[in-house]
């Protein structure tokens, strides 16, 4: 679960400097703000 939340994180930052698209653009931080609370989340199981 932890790579999942890592990729998420890398998807939003490489939708933020993307220079073709406005919507990835507009999403990237939202993206990045999921990853982020998703990794902290499941960070805490128990492995």
């Amino acid at each position: 679960m932890e790579n999942i939340a890592t990729a998420l994180i890398a998807i939003g930052f490489l939708m933020l400097f993307q220079p073709f698209a406005l919507s990835l653009y507009s999403y990237s931080f939202v993206t990045m703000l999921a990853g982020t609370a998703m990794f902290i989340i499941v960070s805490k199981f128990p492995v």
